[in-house]
């Protein structure tokens, strides 16, 4: 097993700020020496549960909303105070290293965020088998109840979880609803999502770039606008890491919980063991 030294672009990587991560900005493209992981595209997957290939493999699918904030007044989604929302999910890890970047970039005024409720439900039970994220209820809420999982077992969970909140802006129940809400066609029902509350569109859902929004163009309102986790004198040192970390790590982890065959975890384990 490679021996792992915490050195700076090692933490970088590891806390999330993995640049290498799929498509780069447009800024940026020229910089990045990325390692692609196996995606696919398709309208038929709404979950990681559906991620999964004829053989049992876990394959990522890429994400649907791709869009870019800039510090720039003339672009179409350009960065402002009070504008953009996160939604988010303490039980994604993608979702957790978009709000580890907003956090220490000190965008906490910035940037607001709704954290979901981490035990998924049936979001249309009359209509299809889709589970996924929900809002929970207020803690203040005197309606709040108890739930069990979306395959009616586990619990009884608080529909108040630690921070959660109703939507504030779509009044959806699930994410599945913030998405509907945008006529959406071509996403999985994910977390993170970066939504413009100006235009009631959602700007991306892809969180290897949203926590590059965050790093370089919000500098104008955030607290810590020096701190730069993709600095010029690192960026190779760090793209070497992300070129392992990424898919023998970040996803590897992924495509061994989700293999459906004995042959597709194994060769996940080995693949991930190896790194």
């Amino acid at each position: 097993m490679r021996a792992i030294r915490f050195g700076y672009p090692l933490l970088s990587s590891l806390f999330s700020f993995a640049f290498s991560t799929r498509a780069s900005s447009p800024s940026t493209s020229t910089l990045l020496k990325m390692t692609t992981p196996t995606t696919t595209t398709t309208t038929n997957v709404r979950t990681a549960l559906d991620e999964v290939s004829k053989t049992g493999e876990f394959k990522r699918v890429e994400s649907g909303y791709r869009s870019w904030i800039k510090n720039d007044p003339s672009a179409k989604y350009p960065a402002e105070k009070d504008r953009y929302h996160l939604y988010v999910s303490y039980a994604c890890p993608w979702a957790c290293r978009a709000l580890m970047a907003r956090n220490l970039k000190g965008l906490q005024d910035v940037i607001s965020v709704t954290v979901v409720h981490p035990v998924w439900q049936k979001t249309r039970p009359d209509s299809d088998k889709h589970a996924g994220w929900f809002f929970g209820d207020a803690a203040t809420d005197p309606k709040r109840s108890t739930w069990t999982n979306h395959e009616d077992n586990g619990g009884p969970f608080s529909s108040h979880f630690p921070d959660t909140e109703p939507d504030p802006y779509v009044e959806a129940k699930s994410i599945r609803e913030v998405y509907e809400s945008v006529k959406d066609t071509v996403g999985k029902y994910t977390v993170p999502i970066l939504f413009d509350t100006q235009t009631k569109e959602i700007v991306s859902n892809e969180s290897s770039e949203i926590i590059r929004m965050m790093n370089t163009e919000f500098n104008a309102f955030a607290k810590e606008p020096e701190l730069d986790f993709y600095p010029e004198a690192m960026r190779e040192a760090i793209d070497e890491v992300n070129e392992w970390v990424y898919p023998g790590l970040n996803n590897g982890v992924y495509r061994c919980g989700f293999a459906l065959t004995q042959s597709a975890y194994d060769q996940a384990l080995e693949e991930l063991t190896a790194v």
